[in-house]
C-alpha cells in the first residue's frame, strides 16, 4: 500500500514547480483571466479636453459598452501635450485591462514623428478595437472676406502671417493639417494654440480668430447653424455629411488628405486573453446599429479594420505621416 505521505510530498513538489515556472505553465490560466474579466469599472481615458471629437465619441461608446461587459465604462479626460499626457498615463497604468485609451492619429501617428522629444512610444500599446474615421473641415468666421479656398489663399498671400487659425493644441491633427495647407499653398498663417477644441471653436465663433481645421463631429453643428463658413473638407472627395462643400483636392491641392482614425488601446503587456475580451466587447458595441448610426450622425465614418490588423493599420498611417512631416520639415520642440 502506497505511503500517503509520499503522495502529499509529490503533490507539493508539483505545485512548487508550477509556481516557479510562472503563469504561462498553468493550464487554462490565460483563458480564466479573460473569462473572469472585467469585474469592476473600466476607465476610458481621453487624452484631450471635453467637447472635442475624441470626447464625444468616447461617451457614446462608453455608455453603450456597459451591456457588453456588465460593468460601467467611465470616461476620464487627461488632456495636455497634444494628447501625450493622457497617452502616457495609460501606458504607465497596470496592464490589467481596466485603463484604456481613445487614441487617434495625433497620439499614435503624428506625435511620435513630429516631436523632438516624443516620450514613450505608443507603438508598444496593445490594440483593442477600431472606432471610426473622422474627416476634418476647414472653416472661417463668416465676416472673413473669403468664400472659397482660392480666395482664402489670395487673402493670406496679400496679408502674410496676419490671418490667424486656432487648434486644439500643438501637434494635434488640426494643427498638422493646417501646416500642410500652408506648405502646399505657399502661405504663412499665425497659429494660435488653445487647450482643446472647444475654446478654439469659441474663438472663431466670437470672431477673435479667422479660421481653423476642425473635426467633423464638432464642426457640423456650427456649419449647419451658419455660425461658420465651411470652405473645404480634408478628404480627397466630398463628404456625405457635407456634400455642398468641396474637398481640398477638388480645390486644387492634389491628393491632400487629413483624416483622423480613432481606436481603443490598452497598456503594453496586457494579456492576450484580456485584450481579446475587450476587443470582442468593444467591436460588438461599435457594430450595434444604434451606436453606428449615432457615430455616423456625428460625422464619424466606419473604420473596417479588425483588432488583428489594427497595429499594421496604425503603423502604416504613422509611416505615411512621418514621411509627410519630414518632407515638409515640420518639427515641434
Amino acid at each position: 500500500m502506497p505511503d500517503p505521505r509520499h503522495a502529499t510530498l509529490h503533490r507539493r513538489a508539483l505545485l512548487a514547480s508550477a509556481l516557479m515556472a510562472g503563469p504561462a505553465f498553468v493550464p487554462g490560466l490565460a483563458h480564466a483571466q479573460g473569462q473572469g474579466f472585467p469585474n469592476r469599472t473600466l476607465r476610458l481615458i481621453v487624452p484631450f479636453p471635453p467637447a472635442g471629437a475624441a470626447d464625444v465619441m468616447s461617451r457614446v461608446v462608453a455608455e453603450a459598452a456597459r451591456a457588453a461587459f456588465g460593468q460601467n465604462v467611465v470616461v476620464e479626460n487627461r488632456s495636455g501635450g497634444g494628447g501625450t499626457i493622457g497617452t502616457e498615463a495609460v501606458m504607465r497604468s497596470p496592464p490589467d485591462g481596466y485603463a484604456l485609451l481613445m487614441g487617434n492619429q495625433s497620439t499614435h501617428s503624428i506625435n511620435p514623428e513630429i516631436r523632438e522629444n516624443p516620450g514613450l512610444d505608443p507603438a508598444t500599446m496593445v490594440p483593442i478595437a477600431s472606432v471610426g474615421n473622422v474627416a476634418q473641415v476647414l472653416y472661417v468666421r463668416p465676416s472673413l472676406a473669403a468664400r472659397s479656398v482660392p480666395e482664402l489663399i489670395a487673402l493670406a498671400k496679400a496679408r502674410p502671417a496676419q490671418l490667424t487659425y486656432g487648434t486644439a493644441g500643438i501637434g494635434t491633427g488640426g494643427h498638422l493639417a493646417m501646416m500642410l495647407l500652408e506648405a502646399h499653398a505657399g502661405i504663412e498663417l499665425n497659429h494660435i494654440p488653445f487647450r482643446g477644441t472647444a475654446p478654439a471653436t469659441a474663438a472663431v465663433l466670437a470672431g477673435q480668430i479667422d479660421m481653423m481645421i476642425d473635426t467633423m463631429p464638432t464642426a457640423l453643428p456650427h456649419i449647419q447653424n451658419d455660425a461658420v463658413r465651411a470652405l473645404a473638407v480634408t478628404t480627397t472627395t466630398r463628404h456625405a455629411r457635407l456634400l455642398q462643400v468641396p474637398s481640398l483636392t477638388e480645390s486644387g491641392f492634389n491628393d491632400y488628405e487629413a483624416v483622423l482614425y480613432y481606436a481603443l488601446f490598452a497598456p503594453p503587456g496586457t494579456p492576450d486573453a484580456i485584450a481579446a475580451r475587450l476587443g470582442e466587447g468593444f467591436e460588438a458595441t461599435v457594430a450595434q446599429p444604434a451606436v453606428a448610426n449615432r457615430l455616423n450622425e456625428m460625422g464619424c465614418d466606419p473604420l473596417p479594420v479588425a483588432r488583428a490588423d489594427l497595429a499594421a493599420h496604425v503603423a502604416a498611417d504613422r509611416a505615411r505621416w512621418g514621411a509627410v512631416i519630414r518632407r515638409a520639415g515640420i518639427r515641434i520642440s
